[in-house]
């Protein structure tokens, strides 16, 4: 599981960007359960001839037990948790003190929260919410298990949508395409298609118009000349192991 302090209006990256080292937040046992609830209102006339349905309201809990914890985990877990860090003189330590309590120590905090479900067959799954654990939090040291804490942080909206989930699953085996796109002036192309795929590479012939004579060609890929793509003798556009949209610019000359 990866959080990140939420502040409101910030822009909130892509899951699979947002899941770095730098906001990892722990490992998690007994894995995760997003729950979305709608509550509707159903009006009805009285000879029960006539419905309507309405969502009045909706809610989404993210539910994970969170498995590796320090001091500083559970200052995202509480609201009024405070953390400080402290030297012992008497035996020379360092120490994290969480003080939890008090109602005017809430700080409001949200936090983006992204749940990582890793799966080198069939695709990754992201699951991200805005939120906070409203759930409170046990501590349970035994000798033959885990210490777990159960957290459940309750979705709040995350833009002007009103969006709860963002739910991100990757596609296997998809291939990625680039656009190609050909500016021609008094020129031909034995090349019909808008489209590469990713890693291929691309082989157009280009032709000066009856009574005209090749002039400029321009190629650009990813929006950078690829130097040396047009070979005037043969007059064949080459881009070797396509990695961005491809621009063709032809001018011939009467």
């Amino acid at each position: 599981m990866h959080v990140a302090a939420y502040s409101k209006g910030a822009i909130i990256p892509n899951p699979e960007d947002f899941c770095t080292e730098e906001n990892k937040y722990a490992y998690i046992s007994g894995g995760a359960e997003l729950e979305y609830s709608p509550e509707f209102y159903e009006a009805k006339d009285d000879m029960g001839k006539v419905a309507k349905s309405v969502m009045t309201e909706e809610e989404a809990t993210l539910k994970a037990g969170i498995m590796t914890f320090t001091g500083n985990t559970l200052d995202k877990l509480c609201d009024t948790a405070r953390v400080t860090t402290r030297e012992n003189v008497r035996d020379g330590k360092t120490y994290r003190e969480v003080k939890v309590g008090g109602a005017g120590n809430q700080k409001g905090a949200k936090y983006v929260i992204c749940f990582h479900h890793i799966d080198a067959v069939d695709g990754d799954i992201y699951l991200m919410i805005v939120g906070q654990n409203q759930a409170g939090f046990t501590l349970s040291f035994k000798k033959d298990e885990a210490t777990v804490v159960d957290a459940e942080f309750h979705a709040l909206p995350m833009d002007g949508e009103g969006t709860l989930i963002d739910y991100v699953e990757e596609v296997v085996g998809a291939v990625t395409t680039y656009t190609v796109t050909q500016n021609l002036s008094h020129v031909t192309s034995d090349f019909a298609g808008s489209e590469i795929a990713a890693g291929e590479d691309l082989v157009v012939t280009l032709a000066a118009g009856s009574g005209y004579t090749m002039g400029s060609v321009t190629v650009l890929m990813g929006g950078e000349v690829v130097a040396n793509a047009f070979d005037s003798d043969t007059g064949k556009v080459t881009v070797e192991n396509v990695s961005g949209a491809i621009s063709i610019t032809a001018i011939a000359t009467a």
